[in-house]
């Protein structure tokens, strides 16, 4: 497992936010998007844009250059990168984290965003499928 990031979560327990009815698409919250929106930023090789959202704590400890050696050794571990599914919503605290599953060459992965309420980011991980949320 590789975790990246810093997450100092003020208690709490993890609770699965409520969405659409059984059987419909849920629609995309905007902590959704930007966890895509930075997924596909690293993805892409654009580690700058990956970062711009960063809260000051997260953004000194994972700058644009550490976080690409983290996706690397992600990917070194878990296998080249293909594609994601949707996004999944828990609330934890006063903090909301997404989960993107990840389809990886060699296992599925996951791809892990908590959102402070202003909508900056206060952790990211990368981690292996189904690794629990504390």
């Amino acid at each position: 497992m590789l975790a990246v990031g810093v997450l100092v979560p003020a208690g709490g327990s993890a609770t699965a936010a409520t969405g659409a009815p059984p059987g419909a698409a849920p629609s995309l919250t905007r902590y959704d998007t930007i966890a895509v929106q930075t997924l596909d930023s690293i993805v892409n090789g654009d580690f700058t844009a990956a970062t711009a959202r960063f809260d000051p704590t997260v953004r000194k400890l994972l700058p644009p250059d550490a976080l690409a050696r983290a996706w690397v050794v992600y990917q070194d571990q878990m296998g080249r990168y293909r594609s994601h599914g949707g996004p999944m919503d828990t609330s934890s605290g006063t903090f909301t984290v997404v989960s993107v599953p990840l389809s990886m060459e060699r296992r599925a992965g996951e791809f892990r965003v908590t959102f402070h309420e202003d909508m900056s980011i206060a952790g990211l991980f990368f981690l292996p499928a189904g690794f629990p949320i504390a």
